[in-house]
């Protein structure tokens, strides 16, 4: 209700200003609070020789103006202190975002990572070099079995061509045993004959 009262003054001393040809804006060229209301107090628009409010009423607004001010003033200044302690409080929180995101950071490292040989190897280049390491071990072993597999089948070869060889000379060597027997008994025959003679 009072502040209904007080804008309605505050308009009607408006509008009475203007056709009091008074400087009712000159409060706003003072610096202080206290000098601004002054100056409005003494520009205010007299009617029958008295204010359009009373002298207390004047002096109520202004203290309630005040106090409103003041109010304002403390809570600016408590606004202040919690931006203070509020950007304190997130930089440490800012600082502890980043001691946590390089330790997670670390902490995927290690576990994307494998120790071999005592270094720290990343577990993707550590499965490819192993994949390489395999699949040349699997070339190589497949060389070397075909090498084998060649090899082998020379080894049969000649297996059987030395078997049929050995099977040969055994049979030269029986033939030709068997025809130096058989001339050996001719011989003796014909020496046997021969001294009959």
């Amino acid at each position: 209700m009072k502040r209904i009262a007080v804008i309605v003054t505050l308009v009607v001393c408006t509008v009475l200003g203007v056709y009091a040809q008074k400087d009712i804006t000159a409060w706003k060229n003072e610096k202080g609070m206290e000098q601004q209301y002054e100056v409005f107090k003494t520009n205010l628009n007299f009617w029958n020789g008295s204010y359009f409010m009373k002298p207390a009423q004047l002096e109520e607004y202004y203290g309630a103006l005040k106090d409103s001010v003041e109010a304002l003033e403390k809570l600016n200044e408590n606004s202040k202190s919690q931006i203070l302690t509020l950007n304190n409080e997130l930089r440490q929180s800012q600082a502890r975002v980043q001691e946590i995101q390089s330790k997670l950071d670390e902490s995927i490292k290690n576990q994307d990572s494998i120790t071999v040989f005592g270094m720290l190897v990343h577990k993707s280049t550590y499965a490819f070099v192993l994949y390489s390491i395999i699949i040349g071990l699997l070339v190589v072993a497949g060389f070397v079995f075909l090498l084998f597999k060649r090899s082998n089948k020379i080894t049969t070869q000649c297996k059987k061509d030395f078997n049929e060889l050995k099977e040969e000379y055994e049979s030269h060597k029986k033939n030709a045993l068997d025809r130096y027997t058989k001339i050996n008994m001719e011989l003796h025959k014909t020496r046997l004959e021969l001294n009959k003679r």
